[in-house]
């Protein structure tokens, strides 16, 4: 008695020649013909800092291609894990710097202190001489 395959080795074919090319979504851009200095905006910090985390290593949905996998496996541009410390240098090397030109920024930042169950903070008695 013997069993015929044809189906299942069919189903099995396609969904492996369909996981090697997933489809991408494109969302449509506009574009400007020219940009001038004053049309640009300037970019926060928070996109500062997630352009950082995203720069070598980027997101998953950039890299679900055919090439991004084979990349993950063999490593030709770079493997996964370097990527991702490439990334973490450059973030803490933003964040250094950030913190940095906070610093030299004149006078510090102040804040009011947290809610606590006692009238006043020594900041505010003005029988504190301390500095």
């Amino acid at each position: 008695m013997s069993i015929k395959f044809t189906k299942l080795s069919s189903i099995v074919f396609l969904t492996t020649i369909a996981s090697l090319f997933p489809l991408k979504l494109w969302a449509q851009t506009t574009t400007k013909n020219e940009v001038t200095e004053s049309e640009v905006t300037p970019v926060s910090v928070q996109q500062v800092f997630t352009d950082a985390f995203f720069r070598h290593s980027g997101n998953a949905f950039r890299n679900d291609g055919y090439i991004d996998q084979l990349n993950n496996i063999f490593g030709f541009n770079r493997f996964p894990e370097i990527q991702i410390s490439k990334d973490g240098e450059l973030v803490d090397i933003l964040y250094q710097d950030s913190l940095k030109q906070q610093a030299e920024r004149g006078v510090p930042m102040k804040t009011r202190d947290l809610g606590n169950p006692y009238d006043t903070s020594l900041r505010e008695n003005p029988g504190y001489i301390g500095y």
